[in-house]
């Protein structure tokens, strides 16, 4: 089985996106697939038109310079991308395209993979109207809303099999989709490489963590990831617990600032918001680290958060953050977004508490670093949850039943 992944960016670039195409790629790769990989235009870096990633094969669309007129500059990635994925089939001869959103993606790689008479997979992660709309492009409901509404619907309604991440999306999706069959492949953790170990002392001294309860994010930045909600949230949970302290690894992607704002990176933003809050003593950021540096951090933390506010977005989509922290036994506290919950069961495998809510984040941190007996537990569980349901390797041998059913038919 050959199969032709057409994505918006990949590794080297580390996003929450990018380590989820990797580990689809690699662990088809392991179970016998043949696997090569396009990126479109809007992928950074990188010269090279053809670049192995895990010994996996990228071909990489040229940069887009040209002018960035809305709906031109769209228009014109599109087609770039088209004619690399062309290129790619007529080369390679896959037995099945499989496009991962967003529509940027999606629509080119629908129209090459018709062209060639070859079956098509469109894997929505999320939908790209709602996230320009939370990145400040166009305003929820406009005609540029409508338009991207609509054109995602049409790559939905020409696929011959739809995947999502998570169960929220697929009752999102399942009025918009055609003839298609709806699977979700959720998000995954490698519970080896994620595992339970012995505090970094090591990383403790250099970032100045002895004696310090630690309330860890990890992850990327964006507006709708509540990180100012969290940083609200530290002065009542230092009336409660003086020795805590706030460690917030990560930073902005991309361009580093969100798309419409006039406040400055995400960075920036919080740095005055700390600064206002005079709790520079109290939060540690540290910046974006290698992806394998991540642990190091996981293992310091006494509870990790993950505060995301409810956005078109955010009632969709699932992190892959949370699991990495619940694979190391970590007790984890989550925005009760449908999505979120997912992940977490309520006192079983994490806390919970309602979306944007300062003072009730604040106190399940506080109940959390006040017990370790709690701790202990719902990191326990968070663990056994992975390991049952969230292992890649499992989750990935489902393509397999999905582009056999489309080459048989």
């Amino acid at each position: 089985m050959r199969v032709l992944h057409v994505l918006h960016s990949s590794l080297p670039l580390v996003s929450g996106y990018s380590l989820r195409s990797s580990q689809i790629l690699r662990h088809q790769r392991r179970l016998g697939m043949e696997i090569r990989a396009v990126t479109s235009a809007q992928h950074p870096g990188g010269s090279e038109p053809r670049e192995y990633v895990d010994e996996i094969e990228h071909l990489r669309t040229p940069c887009y310079r040209g002018p960035a007129w809305p709906v031109w500059r769209e228009w014109r990635l599109m087609r770039r991308l088209e004619r690399q994925v062309e290129r790619a089939a007529d080369e390679w001869g896959p037995d099945v395209i499989h496009a991962h959103s967003p529509v940027l993606v999606g629509w080119p790689a629908s129209c090459a993979a018709r062209r060639r008479g070859l079956p098509f997979v469109y894997e929505v992660r999320d939908l790209w109207e709602n996230a320009s709309v939370d990145r400040g492009r166009f305003a929820y409901g406009s005609a540029l809303y409508r338009a991207a509404r609509w054109l995602d619907s049409r790559v939905l309604s020409r696929a011959d099999a739809v995947v999502t991440i998570c169960h929220a999306l697929r009752e999102e999706l399942s009025p918009r989709v055609g003839s298609a069959v709806l699977h979700v492949v959720p998000n995954g953790v490698d519970v080896e490489a994620f595992s339970p170990r012995v505090p970094a002392e090591a990383t403790r001294l250099r970032h100045g963590l002895q004696d310090r309860h630690v309330v860890l994010y990890a992850g990327s930045f964006q507006p709708y990831e509540g990180l100012g909600l969290l940083v609200e949230a530290l002065p009542r949970i230092l009336a409660r617990v003086p020795n805590a302290h706030l460690v917030i690894v990560g930073g902005s992607t991309a361009s580093g600032s969100a798309e419409g704002s006039t406040q400055g990176t995400q960075e920036e933003v919080l740095a005055r918001l700390i600064a206002g809050l005079g709790l520079e003593r109290h939060v540690t950021l540290t910046g974006r680290i290698p992806h394998d540096e991540v642990g190091d951090f996981y293992t310091l933390a006494e509870v990790v958060a993950y505060p995301r506010l409810r956005t078109p977005t955010t009632v969709l989509t699932t992190p892959l953050k949370p699991l990495e922290a619940m694979a190391m036994g970590r007790a984890v506290v989550v925005s009760d977004l449908p999505p979120m919950r997912e992940l977490v069961r309520e006192r079983e495998t994490g806390l919970v508490f309602p979306a944007g809510d300062v003072r009730a984040l604040a106190d399940r941190c506080i109940e959390v670093l006040a017990s370790p007996g709690l701790r202990e537990r719902l990191g326990a569980e968070a663990r056994s949850f992975v390991v049952a349901e969230r292992q890649w390797a499992g989750l990935v041998a489902s393509y397999g039943d999905i582009y056999g059913a489309l080459c048989k038919s």
